[in-house]
């Protein structure tokens, strides 16, 4: 599947937004800004010098400079090493120094964010640029990646819908295979082998790959990381399939529930809940509508049936290409780098709705499917539905009492 991004236009985008800011140089380190500017998968340190008029330079580590400058889309790809001279901050002003902004208003991204990985400087490292250009003043330009991220390309859907279709191929290969007996890991296994035999290029998510949980470790209280373990599923648990695949750099993320036999009346009241806040959640997403209306629109929802005890207060989180899959979620307070309550939706956003509704003791089911905004509506991009499945099983297969 060959699909050409406008890297031109970016570039041309990136720049007219630091003349518009007053940013003669950003000193991007951020995965985010790096993996959008460079097109490159690029997993060590690395910063993107971008100034607002000229050639922008990608500086990563010697290691894997050579094969960045074959893949990515920048003629300028720099190696640094543990050297005197080029050490990452030198590399970093040799290059300030070369488009001549030692004197002009240098750019850097800082903040905070639930996601580990972020990429924000370091104040070592932002102290060492303020000593090595005293005469320059530096800015927060976090948001200018930000604003240019929310939207996405046309191209970029169509490598989220690749993506997607990849993990939901998974998704088709673990149903067939789940049976009482099976363990998280090989569940994992099976899911990660036929998405790489489908062209994922990295299970990209920090969170374990690929996250199955079953029976109580479904059902924590507000949800919780999944990583899968050697606990083998047993007859009327919840199975949480969460995979994670990559291609093209965009991420895909499908998250799918079973209940192993017939469900109990108490998980039948937790899939009620699950099912209809789902629903609910993915139907309030229209254009012209901020997050913070949606987000006060799904609590009335959930208040009303009485559901609180049960669910997250957060509807999604942003999601897109490597480094690009928390900001902004659905959630109804302002926090800096991962929530935008007031944010309007537009067409070619893009959202991660993510549901986690668990009763402790009894099961737990989390939900995550991309939906893209449309002029008219939105779009869910996996084609899994909703409701949790039902795996047949042999009632002799039950465990008796003694």
């Amino acid at each position: 599947m060959m699909i050409y991004i406008n890297f031109p236009k970016r570039i041309k985008q990136i720049q007219d937004e630091l003349k518009a800011k007053g940013v003669d140089v950003l000193v991007a380190t951020r995965l985010k800004s790096i993996t959008h500017w460079s097109g490159g998968f690029v997993p060590w340190r690395s910063a993107m010098i971008i100034p607002a008029e000229g050639e922008l330079q990608l500086i990563t580590p010697l290691l894997d400079y050579a094969r960045l400058q074959e893949e990515c889309w920048l003629d300028n790809v720099a190696g640094y090493g543990a050297l005197p001279g080029i050490d990452f901050i030198d590399m970093i002003k040799m290059r300030i120094n070369e488009i001549g902004q030692d004197g002009g208003t240098i750019g850097y991204e800082d903040g905070t964010t639930n996601y580990l990985p972020e990429g924000f400087i370091t104040n070592f490292e932002l102290e060492a640029l303020k000593g090595a250009f005293p005469k320059a003043e530096f800015v927060n330009a976090t948001e200018i990646t930000d604003k240019l991220c929310l939207v996405k390309e046309p191209e970029e859907i169509r490598l989220m819908r690749q993506a997607t279709a990849i993990v939901d191929k998974a998704h088709e290969a673990v149903r067939n295979e789940l049976k009482v007996g099976i363990s998280e890991k090989e569940i994992a296994g099976i899911a990660e082998k036929v998405m790489r035999d489908a062209g994922s290029e990295f299970a990209w998510t920090f969170t374990g790959g690929q996250e199955i949980a079953s029976g109580h470790r479904t059902s924590w209280p507000m949800g919780g990381c999944t990583p899968a373990t050697d606990k083998l599923i047993q007859y009327g648990e919840s199975v949480m399939v969460d995979l994670h695949g990559m291609y093209g750099l965009f991420l895909g993320d499908v998250a799918h529930n079973y209940i192993m036999g017939n469900p109990t009346k108490e998980q039948s009241e937790v899939i009620k809940a699950f099912t209809e806040t789902s629903y609910k959640a993915i139907d309030e997403m229209q254009p012209g509508r901020s997050l913070k209306e949606v987000t006060l629109t799904v609590h009335e929802f959930v208040k009303k049936n009485d559901w609180e005890a049960w669910m997250l207060p957060g509807y999604g989180h942003g999601i897109g290409h490597l480094g690009n899959e928390w900001y902004p979620c659905v959630a109804e307070n302002p926090s800096p780098g991962n929530n935008e309550p007031d944010y309007i939706l537009e067409p070619g956003y893009m959202q991660m709705m993510a549901i986690v509704c668990n009763r402790p003791g009894v099961c737990g089911f989390r939900l995550e499917r991309p939906l893209v905004i449309t002029e008219t509506g939105n779009e869910v991009l996996s084609k899994l539905p909703i409701e949790p499945g039902y795996v047949k099983l042999d009632e002799s297969l039950k465990f008796r009492d003694r």
